[in-house]
């Protein structure tokens, strides 16, 4: 325990913030012995957690929106504010280059670490208007701002060895409308919150969606899966794009669907579903397993791979909580049963920080 204290306020000496604010949200992930953390300004810490050491921080040009991993290529993927996305490989992350030095990332006397600039051809996939991202092995999801609408476009994901830049577009669909938030005349402000992407995949998909330490690629079991999504999700084992809007709605694609649409006939649009409304911002997305046999696995927050979560969750800003699980009704049809509670500021932050929707009780 002697040695746990200086961890401690060395994690607390990077100011986390604890609003709800998705611009300023903080994000750990972690692959092998590193932890990547971005507090919503323009660094993302390396922290090497066996040594117990911060040994770099990469500067990208703008505020840090949001950071995927994904470990199968080793790459790490940052939302750049008003930028685009960037992309950098954990195998050559270009730590070799010249370092700056910066008083911020000094704390209680210890020794700053080494400031590496992101370079601007990382950068790839440039747009101002986009606002969020998902990453599979094979499929680039985006969200971008329109002048009066959310659009999501998928990417064609280069093949493992090649340069990261995703190729062709093979899909695109508006979602919901919303008011533009005041700005300069021609150049899109910044949402006051973002949207949220998660994959969601069909417990028999072997779809490789590990984004390791992220809880937002996840199985379900088929029951909720084929309630949810429909029978056209499931006979395809198709992988589905679950949407969290500011406005409050949660909406799916179908990812399959959406990229034979081009060349089908019909709206496109009309692939997009809306799962229900929370009436406030949504900013979580997760999945849990209630049945008592998963109970260890889901105490101790250990993923598992061969556990399917029975229960989608998703969470609002102000503490609005939405849990759906498929159950028998009277006449014994299996339906989705939808519940919504309301979890104290608090309590819902911690949830958001350990990257895994709990209730003390489960409420099934």
């Amino acid at each position: 325990m002697a040695g746990a204290a200086p961890r401690v306020r060395y994690l607390a000496g990077f100011c986390c913030p604890l609003g709800g604010l998705a611009a300023g949200k903080p994000r750990v992930l972690y692959h092998e012995a590193e932890v990547f953390l971005s507090t919503g300004s323009e660094l993302v810490y390396v922290y090497d957690q066996e040594g117990g050491l911060l040994t770099a921080a990469f500067r990208f040009p703008d505020q840090v929106w949001h950071l995927e991993l994904l470990a199968p290529r080793r790459l790490l993927y940052a939302l750049c504010a008003r930028r685009g996305l960037y992309c950098l490989s954990l195998d050559h992350p270009g730590r070799s280059r010249s370092t700056s030095r910066d008083d911020r990332d000094s704390e209680d006397g210890d020794q700053p670490s080494p400031v590496i600039p992101v370079d601007p051809d990382a950068c790839i996939l440039p747009d101002a208007a986009l606002c969020a991202f998902t990453v599979l092995d094979s499929v680039l999801v985006t969200l971008v701002q329109g002048p009066a609408r959310w659009k999501m476009q998928l990417f064609e994901q280069p093949c493992p060895g090649e340069d990261p830049r995703p190729g062709g577009q093979i899909g695109e669909v508006e979602l919901s409308t919303y008011t533009p938030p005041a700005g300069v005349p021609g150049k899109p402000a910044a949402p006051h919150f973002l949207p949220v992407l998660c994959c969601v995949s069909p417990s028999g998909s072997r779809v490789p969606c590990d984004l390791l330490g992220d809880p937002g690629g996840f199985t379900l079991e088929d029951a909720l899966f084929g309630l949810l999504f429909g029978a056209d999700a499931t006979l395809l084992q198709s992988p589905v794009v679950l949407c969290g809007l500011p406005d409050g709605q949660l909406c799916c694609v179908i990812l399959k669907a959406l990229v034979t649409s081009r060349s089908a006939p019909g709206d496109p649009n009309a692939l997009v579903k809306i799962l229900h409304h929370l009436e406030e911002p949504v900013i979580f997305i997760g999945a849990l397993k209630t049945e008592p046999q998963a109970a260890e696995a889901a105490e101790n927050f250990l993923p598992d791979e061969d556990v399917h979560s029975d229960c989608l969750v998703a969470l609002g800003h102000h503490g609005r909580m939405l849990a759906i699980k498929a159950s028998w009704d009277e006449s014994g049809k299996l339906v989705p049963e939808l519940r919504e509670y309301c979890l104290p500021g608090p309590c819902a932050l911690r949830c958001l920080w350990r990257g895994w929707p709990r209730v003390p009780q489960h409420p099934f």
